[in-house]
């Protein structure tokens, strides 16, 4: 592995130049250096921070999970690597190449959080035009077509139009999109959002699948759970800034997580004193629960049970390590003020009072994003959908 350095550069017009020359290493499939993205209400003139100085890096053929409350800049990430939105300042490169340069996105699928489908087409004949405008010929784009709309779980249906899918069914369909072409980096904003259990598993699947396969996987979602179940590491946003980045190992330091035992009847026991602080007896009823915590061996706890006579029901986690390690990074702060806007997410902040100023915003984030996001179905769009294929 070799690494080597390019000059720092901008989007013309955009922010200060990020100092120094940037870093790019071969094992990288995306590198995000001094990204920022502010919005400038044309009203109040006030500065919208929608993501500050983030620098983040994803290696080629793994998986990072982007998590956040509402507000905290994942969506703004997802859109800035894939040119719906422009920074402000900083750089980023997908494969190598500049993310302002169209050809960045040649080998990229993306699905929005929110993606738009012409609900005239039939779900094999969007899937087609998805394949076509990624570069596909006619009847490799049908042969995929077809093969991803049946690994999605809608070959049943393949002429069914899509004003009749279900909200699921769309969301299955816009991942289906977002792989027809076989992509070296797939980009997920709330992959899972809208599924039943199963339409979730499908998708962890699918994620995993793609790993295996050697693609690099960079996914917004709040379910904890399933991020935990896929990813190779996890990025924590919180007010558009980066505040931790969970490590595997930090998920097994993690791992001795708090769990409550509970016993038939109420046993007169004893804590040793060794364990107070650590093991806790709480009310249960007629029955008793013992909460144990602070990394105390919970073999240990289940053998001085039995020792002592108690008859052990059952078992129970209580959270799981990612979730301790999210609340930690946020705290106990509230979401930013505003919550989700239309053109941004983060802090409002006042103009700066010298040197660069952040780009104005127009009413809407720079036409595209805002085109790329409106509602599910409705009338057909007059420019071609932005997911399930390369973002030009």
């Amino acid at each position: 592995m070799h690494a080597t350095t390019r000059p720092a550069e901008v989007w013309p017009g955009a922010g200060s130049k990020a100092a120094g020359p940037v870093p790019m290493d071969e094992s990288l499939a995306i590198c995000i250096r001094g990204l920022a993205r502010y919005y400038k209400s044309p009203w109040t003139l006030r500065v919208t921070r929608g993501l500050e100085e983030l620098d983040l890096d994803v290696e080629r053929g793994k998986v990072l999970g982007l998590l956040g409350p509402n507000g905290a800049g994942k969506t703004t990430t997802l859109k800035l690597l894939t040119g719906l939105l422009k920074p402000s300042r900083g750089n980023a490169w997908l494969l190598g190449v500049p993310i302002e340069e169209p050809r960045s996105r040649r080998s990229l699928g993306f699905l929005p959080e929110q993606p738009y489908f012409y609900d005239y087409l039939t779900g094999l004949e969007y899937l087609e035009l998805a394949g076509g405008l990624s570069g596909l010929p006619d009847i490799e784009a049908n042969e995929r077509a077809r093969h991803w709309l049946s690994r999605v779980g809608l070959g049943d249906c393949p002429r069914l139009r899509l004003r009749k899918y279900s909200k699921g069914m769309l969301q299955r369909l816009g991942l289906a999109a977002a792989l027809v072409h076989d992509p070296e980096i797939l980009i997920l904003d709330e992959p899972m959002s809208g599924l039943d259990p199963f339409g979730r598993r499908d998708v962890r699947e699918l994620i995993l699948e793609q790993r295996l396969r050697g693609v690099t996987v960079l996914f917004s979602s709040h379910i904890l759970p399933d991020v935990e179940s896929v990813a190779d590491r996890v990025a924590i946003l919180h007010r558009g800034r980066l505040v931790r980045s969970v490590e595997p190992r930090d998920l097994r330091a993690s791992a001795s997580r708090r769990a409550v035992v509970r016993c038939h009847g109420a046993p007169v026991l004893e804590i040793p004193r060794a364990w107070h602080g650590r093991l806790t007896r709480r009310p249960g009823g007629s029955d008793s629960e013992f909460e144990v915590g602070g990394g105390l061996e919970l073999n240990s706890v289940l053998e001085w049970l039995l020792r002592s006579g108690a008859h052990v029901q059952s078992v129970t986690p209580q959270g799981s390590g990612l979730e301790e390690i999210f609340l930690s990074a946020i705290g106990d702060e509230s979401h930013p003020p505003g919550g989700d806007t239309p053109r941004g997410e983060g802090e409002t902040l006042r103009p700066p009072s010298g040197g660069s100023r952040p780009e104005r915003a127009p009413a809407q984030d720079d036409g595209g994003a805002a085109r790329s996001e409106p509602a599910a179905r409705g009338p057909a769009p007059s420019s071609p959908p932005d997911q399930g294929r390369r973002v030009a």
